[in-house]
C-alpha cells in the first residue's frame, strides 16, 4: 500500500517536460513498429536485389553461363563504360530525349492547364477528354503511332497523299527523324500528366489574389506570368522531377517503335542495357550499366528534391 502510494507520488511529481518526453519517446517507438513491416518489406524486395545485382556487376559471366564459376572482374565493367562508344552514343540520346521531350510537356501543358482554368464551363470534360491518352499503355500508343505513320497506309501517308504528295515519310526508318519522332509519341502520351499536376496547383491559388490583379488593370498574360507561374513552381518541380526519371529510363516505347535503330541512332542507356544482357548476354556488364543507369537517376532526381525541400514541399 505505502509502495503503491509512492509511486503514484512519483509519477505525479514528473515535470510536465518529463512526462511530454516520455510521450514523445512511447510515439517514436510506435512509428518505428509501425514502419517495420514495410521496412522489411522494401529491405526484401528493392534493396536485397540491388544489393545483389550491384555484386554481380563484379564479375565477367554469360546468361548461359548461370551454373558455371563467375570469373571476378572487380571494376572492370564500370571501366569498360569509360571507353565504350556505344553507351557514350546512347547516353547523348537520352539526355536529348529527356529535356526535349521534359520541355515540350512543361511548357505544352502550362498552356492547356492555363486554358482549363480559365474555362467556365465543361472544365470536367475538357480533363476527361485530356487524360485519355495517358490511360493507355506505352506498349499500345507506341503501336497506335506505329500504324499512324507507316509511309504506305498511315493516316498521316494518306493525308499527304491526298494533299498531292507522293506519299508519307518514313519515320522509323529515318536515322534523323526518329529520335524526335519518339519524343513526339512521349509527348503526346504523358503532356496530360503536366496538365493535370498544373491545374490543380492552379486550383489552389487564392481568389483575392486574381481581384487585386483585376483592380490594378493586369490583363491576363501578366497574371499568368506574375500570379500563376509563380504560385505552381512547386507543382512544377514535381512535373521535372517525375517526368525527367521517366524519360531518361525510357525504354517500351524504343523498344517496339525502333529498336535503337536505324542503327544506334534512336538507341537509349535503358535498351543498350537491355541488348547488353539479353542479346550480347554479357550479364556482368548489363548488371554494371543497371547500376550506372540507377546513379545517374538518383543524380537527377536529387536536384529536383533539393528544390523541393528548399520551398519546404518535401
Amino acid at each position: 500500500m505505502a509502495d503503491g502510494g509512492v509511486t503514484a507520488i512519483g509519477e505525479a511529481a514528473l515535470s510536465p517536460p518529463r512526462r511530454a518526453a516520455r510521450r514523445s519517446g512511447d510515439g517514436v517507438l510506435l512509428g518505428y513498429a509501425m514502419l517495420a513491416p514495410a521496412a522489411v518489406v522494401v529491405g526484401v524486395l528493392i534493396l536485397l536485389p540491388l544489393a545483389y545485382s550491384v555484386v554481380l556487376s563484379l564479375y565477367d559471366w554469360k546468361l548461359l553461363e548461370m551454373n558455371r564459376p563467375k570469373h571476378w572482374a572487380g571494376l572492370g565493367n564500370y571501366w569498360r563504360m569509360i571507353f565504350d562508344d556505344g553507351l557514350h552514343n546512347a547516353f547523348v540520346n537520352t539526355v536529348f530525349f529527356m529535356v526535349g521531350s521534359v520541355s515540350v510537356e512543361l511548357v505544352l501543358g502550362f498552356i492547356v492547364a492555363l486554358a482549363v482554368f480559365h474555362m467556365t464551363a465543361g472544365r470536367r470534360l475538357a480533363n476527361a477528354i485530356i487524360l485519355l491518352p495517358m490511360v493507355v499503355t506505352p506498349v499500345i500508343t507506341a503501336l497506335l503511332w506505329r500504324y499512324m505513320l507507316d509511309p504506305q497506309f498511315g493516316i498521316v501517308a494518306q493525308v499527304m497523299t491526298a494533299l498531292g504528295s507522293h506519299g508519307g515519310i518514313d519515320v522509323w526508318g529515318s536515322s534523323t527523324l526518329a529520335l524526335p519522332g519518339l519524343m513526339l509519341v512521349d509527348i503526346w502520351q504523358w503532356t496530360p500528366f503536366a496538365i493535370l499536376v498544373l491545374h490543380a496547383g492552379m486550383l489552389s491559388i487564392s481568389e483575392e489574389q486574381f481581384e487585386a490583379a483585376a483592380v490594378d488593370g493586369a490583363g491576363q498574360l501578366r497574371v499568368a506570368l506574375s500570379i500563376i507561374l509563380p504560385a505552381i513552381v512547386p507543382q512544377v518541380l514535381l512535373v521535372l522531377l517525375f517526368r525527367s526519371m521517366d524519360t531518361y529510363r525510357i525504354f517500351d516505347t524504343v523498344f517496339v517503335l525502333t529498336r535503337g535503330g536505324p542503327g544506334i541512332s534512336s538507341d537509349t542507356l535503358g535498351l543498350f542495357t537491355f541488348r547488353n544482357g539479353f542479346s550480347y548476354l554479357e550479364m556482368g556488364y548489363a548488371m554494371a550499366l543497371s547500376v550506372f543507369l540507377l546513379v545517374t537517376v538518383g543524380l537527377i532526381s536529387s536536384v529536383y528534391i533539393r528544390l523541393l525541400r528548399g520551398r519546404g514541399i518535401l
